[in-house]
């Protein structure tokens, strides 16, 4: 594979905007100005549309609707494939979810009980040891994994200028995460990116991004009955291969260079420890600690610090990475998680 390229290439879909309004915090009036000008011009547009938290999770998913924290990168994949195809002259990724000013607290209980025989932080630590026996950690070792994660995660929060957690925050809720260690997703949330050919005549609201490859794994079962399979992350494996096979790159040299930018999908600590070591190929504690000491995890903060809209982080990942390439030339990789890990996604975007 080529390592590190970033040329465009003649028939790479690009995105030409991404905008993103959070706890009404952002402008999406340039963005939809520009939707509306390409259907006014006549031109073909698919929107893909990623479920709120008011969608059911057992119930069937509409044609160009996605659901899960993998469901913006998949989103991403078929916006790439349709406008490759010649199916559509833009495809536009929504995804809304206004969980602060529309969502009681015990609504979104209620909502985000996905798995009726365990609540989602206990499905992720029963996933955690499942994974760190699996590789022949210990529990000390992972918790020192664990804190690396947040320590790099709150050095990018405070570099944004972020509020950190209280002290509360810092209590066990589980016997392997605190509350800083789990997603926070009490946020309003809105996002759109529009993906077109590099042949559109349409104006270009930021400098293109070439969608390089993206990668899609999918698990046969969720659920915490099937943890211990789970915790083996062959569908993240799958997202990385396929994601590089795509790109023409070699996902290891990218998780790994000092230069090419992330962006984990941080919902529980073993999610990004996961991608470092199936996608980065890190297999000893110390390999993954002296990267977290060097190299940012995400353009966000994480879930846990920069907050998560349900189905939406990883749409907050992209637009972040559209936005960060802006001012850093190269590569940026997004990750995307769905349920307890049975949905992995890799896009690789390039300047």
């Amino acid at each position: 594979m080529s390592g590190l390229t970033n040329n465009l290439s003649g028939s790479a879909s690009i995105i030409i905007a991404a905008e993103r309004s959070v706890d009404q915090q952002g402008d999406l009036s340039a963005t939809q100005a520009l939707i509306q000008q390409a259907a006014s011009e006549g031109q073909r547009c698919i929107t893909l549309t990623i479920d709120d938290l008011n969608t059911p999770w057992q119930s069937p998913i509409q044609k160009h609707h996605f659901r899960s924290g993998c469901g913006p990168i998949e989103a991403l994949s078929v916006a790439n494939r349709l406008v490759q195809d010649g199916e559509c002259d833009l495809a536009v990724i929504h995804g809304k979810d206004f969980l602060r000013s529309e969502q009681s607290q015990n609504d979104r209980h209620t909502k985000m009980a996905i798995y009726p025989e365990m609540a989602i932080p206990e499905a992720y630590t029963q996933l955690a040891r499942h994974f760190y026996q699996h590789h022949g950690f210990t529990e000390a070792e992972f918790l020192r994994l664990r804190d690396a994660v947040f320590d790099n995660l709150k050095q990018t929060a405070e570099q944004l200028g972020l509020k950190l957690p209280a002290e509360n925050w810092y209590q066990p809720i589980t016997s392997l995460y605190r509350g800083v260690d789990c997603a926070n997703p009490v946020t309003d949330f809105e996002g759109l990116v529009v993906v077109t050919s590099q042949e559109s005549s349409l104006p270009r609201l930021i400098n293109p991004i070439e969608i390089k490859g993206v990668g899609i794994g999918i698990a046969d079962k969720d659920g915490p009955e099937h943890a211990r399979e789970l915790a083996q992350y062959h569908a993240l494996e799958k997202a990385c291969h396929y994601a590089g096979v795509q790109s023409n790159c070699d996902i290891a040299e990218v998780i790994n260079s000092p230069t090419a930018l992330l962006d984990a999908y941080t919902c529980y600590p073993v999610v990004p420890i996961a991608l470092l070591m199936k996608g980065g190929g890190l297999q000893s504690v110390q390999s993954i600690l002296d990267l977290l000491k060097t190299k940012a995890l995400t353009t966000t903060g994480g879930m846990n610090l920069a907050r998560a809209p349900w189905n939406n982080p990883a749409l907050q990942g992209l637009i972040a990475m559209c936005q960060k390439l802006q001012e850093h030339q190269g590569l940026g990789l997004v990750h995307g998680n769905g349920g307890l890990g049975y949905r992995q996604g890799i896009a690789l975007l390039s300047t």
